[in-house]
């Protein structure tokens, strides 16, 4: 189970609660994107709910009862007799509609178990007055309800929701850790590819699987390009810009978006003192670009040729 290499902290604080009988009814499990915060959440909803494990093909199969998930539904909703589309695209948040339909829910007992888990996946994809519903349930959980909140982004969380949770966090993975982790994943990658897939995973094996085959060397090399010259003349972004808007390049374009705030971060690392305003000024920018790019689906050219921009910006004497 990769998901949880390197979490046995985390493990230990919510287990010992829980067979202490001193669980707390609202968990926010926090951390950045990939270090399987979600595949945690499932664990401790299983070990809730089915302690003894009788029912671990069901809760596999996302069919147990007691254990509810909310996320992000498609865009367009699958037909009567169409299962849904892992890879379909979905909707920007998740609705108040489904804290509502989840509340209706939460008025029934459970049915396998004397327990219920509540899985929101992500919490930071809650619309605002979504968040206001889901707070009304945390303040009076029904008795035997426990709410796990997955959270990227965990202080943009509403303060009053955070207030009525513990928090659980998780840090990124070390090398060790990535590479034990990528190895169980991917058991046939080379040591170059393991090398690669680690530097660019930045401690997240999420990421890093991600990653794979997506051919990163040369999205790399591009960004380090326009970093060091300032690609004055644009032919560098204006490339980028048009092979990542294709439809099919939709990974390699996420993985862009992705990478160029942490090369950003890692160029400002290396930088005097008196340039760091310039390079941590083009990371935030780079850093809201990209977290805006996905939720508001923006134009992926424009995109793009921002993104060089800000990436062209970093040097002293080097912008466009």
């Amino acid at each position: 189970m990769t998901e949880y290499i390197g979490h046995d902290a985390a493990w230990r604080q919510f287990s010992s609660a829980m067979l202490a009988g001193k669980l707390h009814h609202g968990w926010i499990i926090a951390g950045p994107r990939g270090l399987g915060k979600a595949g945690f959440a499932r664990r401790a909803a299983a070990a809730l709910v089915d302690p003894e494990g009788q029912f671990a093909t069901m809760i596999d199969r996302g069919s147990h009862p007691d254990i509810l998930t909310i996320k992000r539904l498609p865009k367009d909703p699958p037909k009567e007799d169409e299962e849904i589309d892992e890879n379909a695209e979905l909707k920007r948040s998740i609705s108040i509609d489904q804290i509502r339909q989840l509340q209706s829910a939460l008025t029934t007992r459970p049915g396998l178990s004397n327990k219920r888990a509540i899985i929101i996946d992500a919490a930071d994809d809650l619309e605002r007055s979504g968040a206001n519903a889901l707070l009304k349930s945390l303040e009076e959980p029904p008795v035997g309800t426990y709410f796990l909140l997955v959270s990227h982004a965990s202080d943009r969380l509403l303060p009053t929701v955070r207030s009525r949770c513990q928090m659980l966090r998780f840090e990124p993975l070390d090398d060790q850790q990535m590479s034990v982790a990528l190895r169980a994943a991917a058991p046939d990658i080379s040591v170059q590819e393991l090398d690669s897939y680690i530097k660019f995973g930045k401690g997240s094996p999420g990421q890093a699987l991600d990653f794979m085959g997506l051919d990163l060397r040369q999205l790399e090399d591009a960004m380090t390009s326009i970093l060091h010259t300032g690609d004055r003349n644009n032919q560098i972004r204006s490339l980028l810009a048009d092979q990542l808007a294709l439809k099919a390049a939709q990974p390699r374009y996420e993985a862009f978006l992705r990478l160029a705030p942490s090369l950003i971060a890692d160029c400002a690392r290396q930088m005097q003192a008196g340039d760091v305003t310039r390079a941590t000024d083009a990371w935030a920018s780079a850093s809201a670009l990209a977290n805006r790019a996905i939720a508001l689906s923006l134009d992926k050219q424009s995109v793009v040729f921002q993104m060089g921009s800000l990436l062209a910006s970093v040097q002293p004497n080097k912008a466009a």
